[in-house]
């Protein structure tokens, strides 16, 4: 159950939330004027279809809960009162807020993933690289997660959860916008979930630019550090695939060397987001259900241990942004009563 000091009202919570989501949205988008060379279209385009079909998702939850509601409601003597009734119950300008500032900020940070991040070439490879080493006495990563399921089938399974099953991570933030409950969660969700792609996804990524092994030989090395793991996987895709991993980085390279951006374009391996989003559901969950929390735990180690096996990042890439993520859920959470008093 929420409660509220009498210091701070659900009112001035709410206003705290709308003034944290626009800062972050503007924060990302100075980021783009000042860093990025692609002109203002480019963003408006990856706006206007992602906050297009973001809005349409918040209008049919909106709608199935008005629909609920009203099939509960015992009688009809005065349905008006009870439209406006309803009407008021929501907040209208969190929901505004938070569609504005998805949008915004998702938009800059795909447009300056593409044309950033990168751009002067991968300089920290070779650093991850040895901190993997250094963690796993002399290893690469995926020699053990392959030594561990050297099954062709076994990647598969990986690949499909990696991919296919990890694309709607922004469910939880549409559920956020369009819920009522748990007030201090919900702001500490989407706050934390926007404030990781600007800190992590632009700012950190941009500053320890990486590739990631299954790019060893493209866009730095030689060619020879990965190439057992670039073949393995190569094989893998012929007997089993066709592997979502293979063709979205075939994708990636083509944009790229295209010099485009798209919709989950740009290269990037320090930190992983997708380490980040999958310990938000993490974190989230345990304060829904502790089973809950466990079943999402297990998930959120799978994607970790995917994207070594995967050739997509370094295991330090996921502990980064674990790290960072943990910071700035801890951070949002004091911020909106989630942990302490506000």
């Amino acid at each position: 159950m929420t409660t509220f000091p009498d210091t701070i009202t659900q009112a001035s919570l709410a206003a705290r939330f709308r003034k944290a989501v626009i800062a972050i949205a503007l924060v990302a988008a100075l980021l783009m004027i000042l860093q990025s060379d692609a002109g203002v279209s480019a963003v408006l385009e990856v706006a206007f279809s992602y906050g297009l079909g973001i809005a349409s998702i918040v209008v049919v939850l909106l709608l199935v809960q008005f629909f609920w509601a009203r099939l509960k409601q015992q009688t009809d003597a005065d349905p008006m009162a009870w439209y406006r009734a309803y009407a008021a119950q929501i907040n209208w300008g969190d929901i505004v807020a938070s569609l504005f500032a998805l949008t915004v900020t998702v938009s800059c940070f795909t447009v300056y993933k593409g044309t950033v991040v990168g751009a002067g070439g991968y300089g920290f490879d070779a650093m991850f690289i040895a901190w993997d080493r250094t963690i796993f006495a002399g290893n690469d990563p995926w020699v053990l997660t392959h030594a561990m399921l050297p099954s062709v089938y076994a990647t598969k399974v990986i690949d499909i959860l990696y991919h296919p099953t990890f694309l709607p991570m922004v469910v939880g933030f549409i559920v956020c916008i369009a819920a009522k409950a748990k007030t201090p969660l919900r702001y500490t969700y989407m706050v934390a979930y926007l404030a990781s792609f600007v800190i992590i996804g632009m700012i950190t990524a941009s500053a320890l630019h990486s590739a990631g092994p299954i790019y060893e030989g493209t866009l730095f090395g030689d060619g020879q550090t990965f190439d057992e793991l670039a073949k393995r996987l190569a094989a893998q895709n012929t007997e089993a695939g066709p592997f979502s991993a293979v063709f979205a980085q075939g994708y990636l390279l083509q944009l790229n060397e295209q010099g485009t951006t798209g919709i989950g374009g740009g290269i990037s391996a320090m930190p992983s987001m997708h380490i980040v989003l999958a310990f938000l559901w993490v974190f989230a969950a345990y304060h829904l259900n502790r089973v809950l929390g466990i079943v999402v735990t297990f998930y959120a180690i799978v994607i970790w241990f995917g994207s070594v096996h995967l050739g997509w990042h370094y295991f330090v890439d996921g502990l980064v942004g674990l790290i960072m993520l943990s910071v700035i859920w801890y951070v949002a959470g004091r911020t909106f009563g989630l942990y302490g008093r506000r």
